[in-house]
């Protein structure tokens, strides 16, 4: 039988409460330290306000689980009784269905390595074990090869029903209990979990309950320690009759997903501190806060003060019944270009129409279009131009690169963002690319790609190049960084993208995707950025710092392709977050950033190959993202030497200025002690109006 407790005990000691923050420098605080009895407790789920903890001992001939529920608010906890497991056992996941003292409630283990389903009944006071492996089997379509089983992160308790998924091919099936025998039934739903487009090998997929409808969220990792976030979908599960379809969650406006590494879960959010439709987050030492419907992200600095024990910080919510409102919400409001709420205009508006057109004809970009916003009066006189058109009104003016994203839950309208006047302008892109991701940019094109097509696109002329079908989709699902050699209108043009054990390009001339194995595949640790084309050759970066040098036709090697390692280059920098490869005036540069240091190297070929600092780059200007750098010589002068971020303070971009070493807002000049609560819109890149 259960022990209940209701003393103000702590099962796991004194620990790390992390907590939302007032204060508007930092979204994260640590409460408490945090030193557990036991480096072997492991915190399984939190459910109801209760937290599922267990410690195992290893015994010669069985394993022993203790398991305790512990309830943060009252510290009241149950002691559940030991839980004998052969040696070779392992629990891999834990759910509670509903808090002690509700009819039914259970606790229900999953181990793995036997395949087994254990649950304790609060009603029967006792462990029962049941054995599934011919369960999964028929429901993975395995009947020759029983060796499925069951996606540890995929059991989640959802509307009355635990669901759960096969880890090789993502089968969903719903795991009941027969009324008559107690015994537990699989029946399958005749569906797959969504399937995934990400490059990446290092992601984290949750199964979880959101206002009583199934949720897959999936969080793609990549960078230089694998602490960028590349890539995020939330989708749920829309049931039709017998037809079930995962579609993208595009609104969640009052609950959010919290993610630990056992287990996840969501919760309304009703606080100032916390924000619906948005994802927290542990990996690393970080502190993520991820808004999925504009797939924008923030992160903390490394947390310093937690204890060095075997598992990471745990999330744990208030005992909350309902998730949030059953009822619908308003998609995400997104920005527009007009709106036809007139505004009042007393000055102005009393103007005659040609005086209003005069004025119109002096405006461009951003004032243009805020203008045509004012009333309908306005429009009338200030008709919508093409953006072609628009550039050439700028001519006059001189045009630094803009950051592009997309904003809000529509895929139709792009983001720019001038640097240097701060402006902010909207284009809306053709419904044919509404599903695809910028992945590069060069020379005013972007690389924009599906599962379903791969193609350049150029927003300001509305051109589109497409490329090869269904070998380019099959390539975008495996690469992450791509280059070209040259404009992707020149014939002589080759676009070039990485992934782990490939490498890909594709030949204009000759229009097709030719595949290229690494021959050292351990020697070099590819990244997620993109590689940079310098004299006849595509330089790669690695995230140990290490280059390696492809080249499509070596004169040297009979016109094949070639590969090569240059292990004789050391990295330059010892300690950085992320790095960069470009090209800046005739030189090959290399750009390492810390969190609150940015250092700039160029490469000496002279034998032996030497980095050598770079203090200045005078006339020059870098814009680094992880899909595209380069570099310009900007004609307004309070541009130079400094490097551009796609990431934003507030709503401004952030730069760095090697005359200060200092980080800087582009709008209000304020000084950004680090990358710290910044925020980086996925996908995003920067491009040069053309």
């Amino acid at each position: 039988m259960e022990n209940i407790s209701k003393k103000r005990s702590n099962p796991l000691g004194r620990y790390n409460r992390l907590v939302p923050s007032t204060d508007k420098e930092k979204f994260w605080q640590i409460e408490y330290e945090y030193r557990p009895y036991s480096k072997h407790k492991t915190v399984w789920t939190c459910n109801y306000g209760w937290l599922l903890i267990s410690q195992a001992k290893q015994e010669a001939q069985s394993c022993i689980y203790q398991f305790v529920i512990w309830k943060l608010e009252s510290s009241e906890v149950i002691n559940l009784p030991a839980l004998n497991l052969k040696p070779n056992q392992i629990i891999v996941a834990g759910i509670l269905l509903s808090p002690p003292g509700n009819p039914g409630s259970m606790v229900i283990l999953y181990e793995e390595n036997l395949h087994y389903i254990i649950c304790y009944s609060f009603d029967d006071k006792q462990w029962t074990k049941r054995w599934f492996g011919k369960e999964i089997a028929d429901i993975g379509h395995d009947k020759d090869e029983p060796g499925d089983t069951i996606s540890q992160q995929c059991i989640t308790y959802c509307d009355g029903k635990l669901y759960a998924a096969t880890e090789a091919k993502g089968y969903l099936m719903v795991i009941e209990e027969n009324r008559f025998n107690k015994n537990l039934k699989f029946r399958p739903l005749n569906c797959k979990l969504p399937a995934s487009f990400s490059p990446c090998n290092n992601f984290s997929r949750n199964l979880l309950d959101f206002c009583g409808q199934l949720c897959w969220v999936e969080v793609s990792w990549g960078g230089v320690n694998e602490e960028d976030i590349i890539d995020i979908d939330v989708l749920k599960l829309e049931l039709n009759g017998n037809r079930k379809k995962w579609v993208k969650v595009k609104s969640a406006e009052d609950g959010a997903f919290f993610i630990s590494d056992n287990y996840a879960f969501s919760c309304p959010v009703n606080e100032p501190e916390l924000k619906g439709g948005h994802i927290y987050l542990f990996q690393s030492k970080r502190f993520y806060k991820v808004n999925f419907i504009d797939k924008s992200f923030s992160a903390s600095l490394p947390l310093q003060n937690l204890s060095e024990w075997g598992n990471s910080p745990f999330l744990a919510m208030r005992d909350l019944i309902r998730l949030c409102n059953q009822q619908g919400k308003p998609e995400y409001p997104i920005s527009k270009l007009e709106d036809n709420n007139e505004a009042t205009v007393n000055s102005l508006g009393d103007l005659p129409s040609d005086a209003l057109g005069f004025i119109a004809k002096k405006l461009y970009g951003v004032d243009y279009n805020n203008f045509r916003l004012v009333c309908h009066n306005f429009r009338l006189v200030a008709p919508c131009i093409k953006w072609s058109e628009a550039l050439l009104k700028l001519q006059s003016t001189s045009l630094s690169p803009w950051l592009v994203s997309r904003r809000g839950n529509s895929c139709a309208t792009h983001c720019f963002m001038d640097p240097h006047s701060c402006s902010t302008y909207l284009i809306k892109i053709p419904e044919c690319l509404l599903h695809g991701k910028v992945r590069y940019s060069k020379d005013g094109w972007l690389l924009i790609c599906s599962p379903s097509f791969m193609l350049f696109y150029h927003p300001f002329t509305n051109n589109v190049i497409q490329l090869p079908e269904g070998v380019g989709a099959r390539v975008h699902n495996r690469c992450w960084g791509y280059g070209l050699s040259s404009s992707p209108t020149s014939e002589d043009s080759v676009l070039v993208g990485n992934s782990f054990d490939f490498i890909y390009y594709f030949c204009r001339r000759e229009g097709q995707w030719i595949q290229y194995h690494y021959p050292d595949l351990d020697g070099f640790k590819s990244n997620h950025n993109s590689p940079i084309y310098f004299d006849g050759a595509f330089y790669f970066l690695g995230r140990d710092g290490k280059v390696a040098v492809f080249r499509q036709n070596d004169g040297q090697n009979d016109g094949q392709v070639s590969w090569k390692i240059l292990e004789e280059l050391q990295s330059p920098c010892d300690s950085y977050c992320s790095n960069y490869i470009l090209e800046c005036g005739g030189n090959l540069l290399s750009v390492f950033v810390a969190d609150q240091m940015v250092h700039i190297y160029k490469l000496n070929f002279t034998d032996p190959m030497t980095w050598e600092k770079v203090k200045s780059l005078e006339n020059h200007a870098l814009f680094v993202s992880p899909s595209s750098s380069f570099s310009v010589i900007p004609k307004m002068s309070d541009m130079e030497n400094k490097v551009y971020f796609c990431k934003l303070y507030g709503k401004d971009i952030v730069y760095y200025c090697l005359s200060t070493d200092k980080f800087y807002t582009c709008g209000k000049k304020e000084v950004v002690a680090d990358f710290h609560n910044t925020t980086e819109f996925l996908h995003s890149t920067w491009i040069e109006p053309r």
